[in-house]
């Protein structure tokens, strides 16, 4: 078990305490979500061969959760000062006792240099245990160069509140390495895409996963994970959940080269054990992965130098199946959507060739991570719920949002249907990065965004909005509007007005307004969303901070207050939907 050194981080606080109290120079913040930084954590931020822009006072990737027994508990976390080539300076945290109206911060020891144990942290992501008593928060930790203050590099960490946010244990490792950005040379493994869910049939029960690549090097990932049964007092060893190379080399769907494949975006979704009319489920659980492997005939150096439009991957998305509680889980995997188009996000779309073959993109690359699908279940009958973003809809494939259901269990699936309501005429009808929740009353709500306002005149200026998709459940499983069970309820616009997608952070990966993912969740008969939004400019450009000529090395500071998250509440009754309010979280 990868267990935390309570010494060693409390003679580091020690250490952050003196050393904080001795800086002089401050970078202060642009605006009220971001923190003051010091100039030494700053200069930690430098990666040697590379330029590195920190985006001082912008958030993304954000998340949120709602007390099960308190539902005027509302937890919201998110990257805080992202870094454009990965993770971000902090996390920012805030909470809700009363319903959303009003909101307050809070802190997480994760940044070094205020008293935590890393220089940089992402991939936030909470879950409420089942009685409410405790809150959990996994995330990634990383340093950007080797750090005396800590023994871990790189990892997975998770913290818990006892006071719905308020407060925050010691973050506790389970999984690490010696892995820094600026050592090419380090071969250790490192973890990616890390999510936590509490078990909904058992208050002390949780389960961390995510994809680790060993070494880090590699194109090969399993599915790896540490579960708790003890409320988070203790964590088991780092265990293999799912290894996708046996399984698509006995299958025949990839090319049985270890390294060209790999389990992304791990997700657990338990089972209810009892739901309606009495009626018994297994309360099993089920990791759902998204799996990228090479095309049967094509060799290593194709896939593992394959570029947009891609040619020799695949994509799928599978779910293998844990019957008690994480200790064991079934090594084959059940496909979930079978392999499919999945393009990348141009805010112009793309360019084609005579027999209407992708070339290209058009405008500016979005950092909207096509393999990110989301996963959940309706904790009253069981039904299982997939919603991904797909080229497939449409014959120029631009990407809409797409939905899959299981009604026994997550042994057999629906085929996929269209849930994004973009009009197919529209100047630039793009939809992408979706989030699924389910409420009690049977509405299953598809978060997502796309450019449908925007008219393509300005191509760096290119309109983006917020949507909220309703649907209800029927009986028919093969009826309803989608033909899947599901019938179009009404679709809600959450951004009052439409934004500017080239006005987010930039990374080595693209525009990162709505990054890879945004966050939906249900309680009772409510939808709670979390996204973030740009806003508007004109913005200055960012100044150099810190030059390194020996390592070849540039820090950049943007100190623009560029995108923020925000929170929608959307009631559900009988005879409709409507948004009660929208928080721009402080």
């Amino acid at each position: 078990m990868l267990s935390f050194n309570a010494n060693k981080w409390f003679l580091t606080v020690l250490n952050c305490i003196t050393f904080t109290a001795l800086l002089a120079m401050m970078v202060s913040s642009p605006a009220f979500g971001s923190s003051i930084v010091s100039h030494k954590c700053l200069d930690r931020q430098e990666v040697y061969g590379r330029t590195t822009t920190i985006f001082h006072g912008s958030a993304v990737e954000p998340t949120i959760a709602v007390n099960p027994k308190h539902n005027k508990h509302i937890v919201a976390a998110w990257q805080q000062d992202r870094i454009s080539n990965g993770g971000a300076l902090n996390a920012g945290i805030s909470y809700s006792t009363n319903g959303g109206k009003t909101w307050h911060k809070s802190k997480v020891p994760f940044q070094i240099c205020k008293c935590g144990i890393n220089q940089r942290s992402g991939d936030e992501w909470l879950s409420y245990a089942a009685d409410g008593s405790r809150l959990y928060l996994c995330a990634s930790v990383l340093n950007a160069t080797q750090e005396a203050g800590t023994e871990n590099q790189f990892g997975v960490v998770v913290t818990i509140s006892t006071d719905d946010g308020a407060t925050w244990t010691a973050p506790r490792y389970l999984f690490s390495s010696m892995e820094f950005i600026s050592d090419p040379t380090q071969q250790f493994a490192n973890s990616d895409k890390t999510s936590i869910t509490a078990d909904p049939n058992n208050s002390k029960r949780a389960i961390a996963v995510w994809a680790t690549f060993n070494p880090s090097t590699s194109f090969h990932g399993n599915a790896q994970g540490s579960y708790t049964e003890d409320g988070g007092i203790s964590w088991s060893s780092v265990q293999q959940i799912y290894d996708p190379f046996p399984d698509l080399t006995q299958t025949g769907l990839s090319n049985g080269i270890q390294n060209d494949n790999h389990a992304s975006n791990n997700v657990v979704v338990i089972l209810p054990k009892r739901c309606k009319k009495k009626r018994r489920l297994s309360g099993d659980w089920l990791n759902f992965t998204v799996r990228v492997y090479a095309r049967p005939n094509a060799t290593d150096n194709q896939f593992t130098n394959d570029t947009f439009p891609l040619q020799y991957t695949l994509t799928d998305i599978a779910v293998v199946r844990s019957k008690n509680h994480g200790k064991n889980w079934k090594p084959e995997a059940t496909i979930v959507v079978p392999s499919f188009v999945n393009n990348l996000i141009f805010t112009g779309g793309y360019t084609y060739d005579s027999s209407g073959n992708i070339t290209g993109g058009v405008g500016t690359l979005m950092r909207n991570d096509q393999t990110v699908p989301s996963y959940n279940v309706n904790s009253t009958n069981g039904f299982l719920y997939v919603a991904y973003q797909t080229s497939d809809f449409r014959s120029d494939q631009l990407q809409q949002i797409g939905i899959v259901t299981s009604r026994d269990g997550g042994d057999t699936w629906s085929r996929g249907a269209q849930v994004s309501r973009t009009p197919r005429k529209a100047a630039n009808p793009q939809a992408f990065g979706p989030f699924v929740a389910i409420t009690k009353n049977g509405r299953v709500g598809v978060l997502y965004f796309d450019f449908r306002n925007d008219d393509k005149s300005d191509p760096s200026n290119t309109k983006m909005d917020a949507w909220l998709a309703i649907y209800q459940e029927v009986k028919d499983p093969h009826g309803g509007s989608t033909g899947i069970g599901l019938d179009f309820v009404k679709e809600i616009r959450l951004s009052e007005k439409s934004y500017i997608a080239q006005n987010g952070p930039l990374t080595t990966q693209g525009l990162m307004t709505d990054g890879d993912y945004q966050f939906l969740t249900a309680q009772r008969d409510n939808f709670y969303a979390v996204y973030t939004k740009s806003f508007k400019g004109p913005f200055t450009p960012p100044t150099i901070f810190f030059s390194d000529p020996v390592h070849n090395a540039t820090v950049l500071l943007d100190n623009n207050y560029r995108t923020a998250p925000f929170v929608s509440i959307i009631q559900n009754k009988k005879k409709g939907a409507s948004l009660i309010s929208t928080t721009l979280l402080k």
